[in-house]
C-alpha cells in the first residue's frame, strides 16, 4: 500500500491511498496490457491467414498445371489461354448436364470433335478460329 500525506486545515494525517483510484490506475495499465497481448495475438493470427492463404493459392495454381500435363498438352502453359479452354467445356457440362461432358471435352488437351461440337452448341463458331488456335499453342505437338 502506499501512503498519502493529505494536508487539512488544522493537521495532516497518513492515510492509504484510495483503493478505488488505485484500482483505476491498474485498470488502467492492466487494459493496456492486455490490449497490447490482443494485438500481438491479432497480428499473429493474420499473418497465419495470410501465409495459409498464399499456400492455398500456390496448391491451386500447381494442380492447374497438373491439370494441363495430365490432359496432354505437351506446349507452352498458357493461363489464361487454358482457362478460356476449360470455360468452354464446363459452358458445355452446363448446357447438357452429362457427367462426362467435361471429361471428353477437355480429352487429348481439347483438341478432339468433342470439343468442336460444344463450340457448336454453344453458338462460338465466330469465335472457332480463335479457339483452335488456342488449341493447337497448348497442344503443342
Amino acid at each position: 500500500m502506499i501512503f498519502v500525506r493529505i494536508p487539512l486545515k488544522k493537521y495532516s494525517m497518513n492515510v492509504y491511498k484510495y483503493s478505488k483510484n488505485y484500482s483505476r490506475f491498474n485498470r488502467l495499465a492492466l487494459s493496456r496490457d492486455i490490449r497490447t497481448v490482443m494485438e500481438m495475438k491479432l497480428r499473429a493470427c493474420l499473418l497465419f491467414l495470410i501465409v495459409l492463404l498464399a499456400m492455398n493459392g500456390a496448391n491451386a495454381a500447381r494442380s492447374i498445371k497438373r491439370s494441363f500435363s495430365d490432359l496432354g498438352c505437351m506446349g507452352v502453359y498458357d493461363k489464361a489461354k487454358f482457362a478460356r479452354l476449360d470455360r468452354v467445356c464446363e459452358e458445355c457440362y452446363q448446357l447438357f448436364r452429362e457427367s462426362d461432358v467435361h471429361t471428353s471435352c477437355r480429352s487429348n488437351c481439347f483438341k478432339n470433335n468433342f470439343f468442336t461440337r460444344c463450340v457448336d452448341a454453344l453458338l462460338l463458331q465466330k469465335d472457332q478460329r480463335v479457339l483452335d488456335y488456342m488449341v493447337d499453342q497448348l497442344y503443342g505437338r
